[in-house]
């Protein structure tokens, strides 16, 4: 009887220490600084300072809102799916790209090139204990510090994505956006159901395609 106790004990402890570590639905809220371009520091002072993401299963969107405009950046790494809404009030549209493996090759060449070394120093972010890396980007040769967890395992995000999961989790770290590099602390992540639609666009987006949006942007 003792030792069914024991075995009872032990599978109720590795339940609860598998569905802390794997998180399968729900939200994460970053608060973020942003570093922005000569040309775009007009703008600077609209930038929002939290983020939201939802995820599920292999699925995340992030949304971004600010006075001039909201973005929502939807992402699937494993189906290499990547689709960004917008929706700007001022022009009364809202818009909705599905990149194609094309687009994505187009990216890819602005995408950064990273690589991490591993640090002895701990700390805690938002209740996870963390580990610190330091990291080079190739392409600008900036070095920045990144923390990552292994405390849980959280679907990547359009913040996250450029970090190879072996690494953990990462809750304090350099990003980069449309040519902006943004610094995500994770300030809470919380399990539940996400809102509906949260990776789909709505029927009043119109439809257009990645060089649209570059032209429109200003862009080639």
């Amino acid at each position: 009887m003792k030792k069914l106790f024991v075995c009872m004990a032990l599978l109720l402890t590795g339940s609860f220490v598998f569905a802390q570590n794997k998180i399968a639905e729900g939200t994460i809220t970053y608060t973020v600084e942003w570093t922005v371009p000569a040309q775009m520091q007009a703008m600077a002072a609209n930038l929002p300072t939290e983020l939201k993401v939802y995820f599920k299963g292999d699925s995340s969107s992030l949304k971004s809102e600010s006075a001039m405009f909201s973005s929502t950046s939807i992402l699937n790494t494993k189906k290499e799916y990547e689709r960004m809404l917008l929706d700007i009030p001022m022009m009364g549209k809202k818009f909705s790209v599905i990149f194609t493996p094309d687009d994505q090759d187009k990216m890819l060449e602005k995408m950064p090139d990273l690589t991490l070394k591993a640090g002895t120093e701990t700390k805690t972010v938002a209740g996870y204990n963390v580990l610190k890396y330091d990291v080079n980007e190739k392409k600008s040769n900036q070095n920045s510090v990144a923390w990552f967890t292994k405390d849980i395992e959280v679907t990547p995000n359009s913040l996250s994505r450029f970090y190879d999961k072996s690494y953990g989790f990462p809750v304090e770290f350099s990003t980069y956006m449309n040519g902006m590099t943004v610094k995500a602390v994770v300030k809470e992540i919380k399990a539940g159901a996400v809102p509906a639609g949260s990776f789909s666009a709505s029927k009043d987006y119109e439809e257009i395609t990645f060089d649209q949006l570059m032209q429109m942007s200003g862009g080639r």
